[in-house]
């Protein structure tokens, strides 16, 4: 229906310029249109309609972050998005799509892609978290730094038996046996990233179960346990069970390390792109859910700095660091995969990264101590 491209064309460009963005053909420009379509789609779908459209080559741009960036900072965001929201939350008041079926949607559709593709643009320790970019601008270095970061929190020393749930490539494991002698036990729900460890790592103990059977399974305490980029698919209905079973493997007074990108906003929020092409079913809670949740298992580590540590300027560069070893990878050969998939890659990387600098979403690490 052209007058519904045309109606559309002239709101979305009345909010462009409220934001700053540039439409056009030049390199400096923001954002580059090919398909007029792209207008609607973007009017009547939020992110999910512009993520789509960029896949489907509807417009280009050279600085996707800054664009995303724009639209969040610049307060248009609610004005694209507001019936999503309206019926994300509406959902979450009748379903809990974190159950035990849905936990394993975004297995089997996001980390059950091969060791090989994610090693394409990941660190040698294949962690796919946020770095720490302590005086290095060195992705490899940056992720090693974080696993000390969280070894040092953790106190751990030789023998110390650790679990480590969502242990994905089991990189963190492999840095905690390495440099500091514990003994490790991963937990997974992926097949494809427990068989690669098993492989690679016969001393490493593995159970590929949901969370939730941790109890049932795990016959002796653990002196710490670290959960590093899991809560963001537990689900707000299932935050306090994550507590608490993470609590009843641990011994008294051992130390829990959680990883997790969160929300600055009082609600748990979700993205409908992210959602349908690369975490089914994620959720980001807000820092104070986190907290509560935590409050009848464990206690905050009694330093404030140790307590909370925010990391999201850390996530920036992270983000580019993959697309870019991603995108040398796919020029080199090395990985083969579609225009559509590299295009949603980059913009999987891109528009996360404008996400962080406009702290739309936030990256950080609780340390708590079992009660």
């Amino acid at each position: 229906m052209k007058w519904l491209t045309i109606i559309s064309e002239r709101i979305v460009g009345i909010l462009f310029e409220r934001a700053g963005i540039s439409v056009g053909d030049s390199p400096k420009d923001d954002i580059c249109i090919n398909d007029s379509s792209f207008f609607s789609d973007l009017l009547f779908r939020g992110s999910l309609g512009l993520g789509d459209s960029y896949i489907a080559e509807k417009w280009d741009s050279n600085k996707i972050d800054e664009l995303v960036f724009k639209i969040l900072s610049s307060g248009i965001y609610p004005e694209i998005s507001d019936f999503y929201e309206i019926t994300r939350i509406i959902a979450g008041k009748f379903s809990n799509p974190q159950n035990r079926t849905g936990a394993k949607k975004v297995i089997e559709q996001h980390y059950d892609l091969s060791a090989g593709f994610f090693a394409a643009f990941l660190d040698p320790y294949l962690q796919y978290t946020c770095g720490f970019f302590d005086n290095t601008e060195s992705l490899d270095e940056a992720q090693i730094k974080k696993m000390d970061l969280v070894c040092r929190k953790l106190k751990l020393s030789r023998g110390a038996r650790v679990l480590d749930i969502g242990c994905g490539w089991g990189g963190l494991a492999r840095f905690m046996q390495e440099r500091y002698g514990a003994i490790l036990t991963g937990v997974t729900l992926s097949k494809e990233q427990a068989g690669w460890i098993k492989e690679r790592m016969p001393q490493m103990e593995m159970c590929v179960c949901d969370y939730r059977d941790m109890p049932t399974i795990m016959t002796k305490k653990f002196d710490a346990v670290s959960a590093v980029g899991i809560f963001e698919h537990i689900g707000h209905r299932n935050y306090s069970d994550f507590m608490r079973t993470a609590s009843i493997v641990m011994k008294k007074e051992g130390r829990f390390l959680l990883h997790t990108l969160f929300t600055p906003y009082p609600a748990p929020a979700s993205d409908p792109w992210l959602n349908k092409h690369i975490f089914p079913n994620g959720e980001l809670p807000p820092k104070e859910f986190v907290l509560k949740a935590a409050e009848g298992y464990f206690d905050q580590c009694d330093s404030d700095h140790l307590a909370f540590q925010e990391l999201t300027p850390h996530y920036f560069p992270t983000l580019h660091a993959w697309d870019k070893n991603l995108a040398n990878a796919v020029r080199m050969g090395l990985v083969n995969i579609t225009e559509q998939e590299k295009r949603k890659w980059h913009f999987y990387f891109m528009s996360c990264a404008g996400a962080i600098r406009a702290r739309h979403m936030k990256v950080g690490q609780f340390l708590f101590t079992n009660k």
